[in-house]
């Protein structure tokens, strides 16, 4: 099953990254660049700021924020 889901997902990114948009008369990539298709350092961004402001510890990090506040 995994692999048949790696299979699609595949083929569906091949699609992706070979599709065109009308401009003008002609026919155009979507995509100018791999970068446009996928911006690696876009997403690894993204999960890093996830890590930093993990939700399961904002609840401490209010409690302690709070306590700092105090004195």
């Amino acid at each position: 099953m995994d692999q048949d889901y790696r299979n699609h997902l595949q083929a569906y990114l091949n699609f992706s990254a070979k599709a065109t948009k009308k401009q003008g008369k002609h026919r155009v990539p979507v995509y100018q660049n791999f970068r446009s298709f996928y911006d690696y350092r876009k997403e690894l961004k993204k999960i890093r700021q996830k890590h930093t402001s993990d939700a399961r510890f904002e609840g401490l990090r209010e409690i302690i924020m709070k306590g700092k506040d105090d004195g």
